[in-house]
């Protein structure tokens, strides 16, 4: 039974995080008093309406809270800190899931500004969107974990997982679809650098591994083109999906 009681601090990262949204949420209610307007929880949400208007502050925010103002359970958060801080400590989670998120969704708001004046759907859906959520952060620490792995199962779960975006992007097309691959490809980027550079397996690639990368090629497709054939949005970048 020890193991239990061992649990809080061997997860503390994963537990801050369930605590900063929950302590976020009940202050978010009190300051807004018990019957706010959906403009007034709106307004905590990021987007690029939000960066034009000056609140900057959102990135944070938004992050923390739902637009429900509801108790935010951010299940696969919660499972990509766990499984990243199982292998990476304390301190590094909490960089990825916080520093990932403000910092993809600031590299995606940046791309999107020239498409304030474009009138295709996608560019009206990603440029006047608002959204909530800490799920950039999320991909962020899974693609960062990746970089504990073996290099031959490394690189298979890589090349899964971003050809997975492939579909969202192509099929949806909402704000998320841009954001979760940032927040995944900087996590590819930082893992890296944020562990010791000792303890990253260079196993070389050989040929046997595209027995393994192909299937997980084509599953990742699969899977995303399920995800953005069903997930809504406005048909995706090109409108190639079915739309609301």
């Amino acid at each position: 039974m020890s193991w239990i009681l061992r649990l809080p601090l061997r997860y503390r990262s994963t537990l801050i995080v369930a605590a900063t949204s929950i302590v976020a949420t009940y202050l978010a209610r009190w300051i807004l008093g018990p019957d706010p307007t959906a403009d007034q929880t709106m307004r905590l949400g990021y987007g690029l309406p939000a960066m034009e208007d000056g609140r900057v502050w959102t990135l944070v925010t938004g992050a923390v809270l739902l637009g429900s103002l509801s108790i935010p359970f951010p299940l696969f958060t919660l499972i990509a800190v766990a499984v990243y801080e199982r292998v990476a400590g304390h301190w590094r989670p909490l960089v990825a899931v916080f520093g990932g998120q403000v910092a993809g969704m600031a590299i995606v708001l940046l791309a999107i500004t020239p498409l304030r004046n474009v009138s295709t759907p996608f560019a009206e859906e990603v440029t006047t969107a608002i959204d909530f959520g800490i799920s950039v952060g999320a991909f962020c620490c899974l693609g960062a974990w990746t970089a504990y792995l073996r290099g031959p199962t490394r690189r298979v779960l890589r090349w899964s997982i971003s050809c997975y975006h492939i579909g969202p992007f192509l099929l949806s097309g909402l704000i998320y679809d841009l954001s979760h691959p940032t927040g995944w490809f900087i996590g590819l980027a930082s893992g890296s650098w944020l562990m010791r550079p000792d303890e990253l397996d260079r196993t070389p690639f050989t040929t046997r591994e595209l027995r393994w990368i192909l299937p997980a090629v084509a599953v990742g497709i699969a899977v995303g083109v399920y995800v953005g054939w069903t997930g809504g949005g406005v048909g995706g970048v090109f409108g190639w999906g079915p739309g609301d």
